[in-house]
């Protein structure tokens, strides 16, 4: 197939970006030709370029208020050249981009897929609406997610849930001498028992929440240390993230914590912890973080909302809280924390789990047969 994908900024800023880029990169080593649009260049630019046959940026996928007729015209422009690569399927994993997607697709035999790993907007914009009744086949990370797009035209008779994978090849568990090494990297004792958090810094994150929760976890356990990496994304606005980031600086005051700035490769930070945190308050569609935790064999402490409660299911439903309860966190956190010594089986099970749902060649084949579905639909 020939799948035209559009993207944002090709950047690490969060797990829609990770998942994006390698999901293309499965369609891509099954033979697929993709060519990308995008409208920011970031970390992951040479990772897009290795796998696509075109890469061609534009300022904008969706015409801009400030500037309505340049937009307009540079779209069209954008949707010109996309037409004439002639693609099987527009894959978009935002609903701005579909308006661009559905304008390439008109009158032709070419699917519009939908990767569904956000919420819809507060207020639905007026064309909205019109445009999801267009899309072919939506793919959900999550049943909640998926729920939370009903009533919004968006055809789900024509979706289905396909729960977000990771490479299980990267992300593996680690021997202690890997572990000890990324220690002596970042300063942190041999023995120190050490909470992870690897995501976004904005307020829907709860990294505030787990710094709170840290502070109790420090006063049971003097041997511990929190690792926050991450950075406020490129969408966020500067000056409030710089306020956020400050806030969490101070929160953080006399504390053993460490930040670290977004990086591509987190498996060797993972390797360093003993559990990883997402104490999100808002609705996670699903969370990379849970599954690349888990795959490392890593518990990961997480809070019970949005698609959360679709991973850590069974025995590891006992690894979620409330959001915004820090007591309660800090409480399940030291339940945890020294399971290599108190049930060193805990990892095993993890890694299981992940082996278990989290097959990145089980999730290509639902996309691939999903894009062949579509686009023998679009030609019958």
């Amino acid at each position: 197939m020939r799948i035209l994908t559009t993207a944002n900024h090709l950047d690490a800023a969060g797990g829609l970006e990770r998942t994006h880029l390698t999901n293309a990169r499965g369609l891509a080593g099954r033979g697929h030709r993709l060519d990308l649009v995008y409208v920011e260049g970031g970390s992951f630019e040479e990772s897009w370029r290795a796998i696509t046959a075109t890469m061609t940026r534009v300022p904008t996928t969706l015409p801009r208020r400030a500037h309505p007729g340049r937009t307009t015209r540079a779209i069209a422009d954008a949707v010109r050249a996309a037409r004439r690569l002639e693609p099987d399927v527009v894959y978009a994993y935002r609903y701005w981009d579909l308006p661009f997607a559905a304008a390439v697709a008109r009158g032709r035999p070419t699917a519009v897929v939908y990767h569904l790993c956000l919420p819809p907007p507060a207020t639905l914009p007026r064309w909205l609406r019109p445009v999801l009744a267009r899309v072919d086949v939506t793919l959900s990370v999550s049943a909640h997610t998926l729920e939370l797009w009903r009533d919004t035209g968006l055809p789900l008779e024509r979706a289905q849930v396909v729960l977000t994978s990771v490479d299980l090849d990267t992300y593996t568990p680690a021997p202690p001498a890997a572990r000890a090494a990324t220690r002596k990297q970042l300063g942190i004792d041999a023995e120190a028992r050490v909470v992870f958090f690897g995501g976004r810094l904005t307020p829907e994150k709860g990294v505030d929440v787990l710094v709170r929760a840290f502070r109790q976890v420090a006063e049971e356990v003097a041997a511990s240390h929190l690792v926050i990496l991450g950075s406020p994304g490129p969408a966020t606005d500067h000056a409030e993230a710089e306020r956020f980031v400050g806030e969490l600086r101070a929160l953080a005051d006399g504390l053993p914590v460490t930040f670290i700035a977004q990086r591509v490769d987190v498996v060797p930070l993972l390797a360093a912890a003993d559990v990883a945190a997402l104490p999100s308050v808002w609705p996670e569609p699903l969370s990379r973080s849970i599954m690349e935790a888990l795959a490392c064999g890593v518990p990961v402490v997480a809070t019970a909302a949005g698609g959360s409660p679709e991973i850590l299911s069974g025995s590891l439903a006992k690894l979620l809280v409330e959001p915004g309860d820090p007591d309660a966190l800090a409480q399940r956190l030291l339940s945890v924390l020294e399971w290599r010594a108190d049930d060193p089986e805990e990892g095993s099970r993890c890694r299981q789990a992940a082996e278990d749902r989290l097959s990145l060649s089980d999730e290509v084949d639902l996309i691939e047969r999903a894009m062949f579905d579509a686009t023998t639909g679009k030609q019958d």
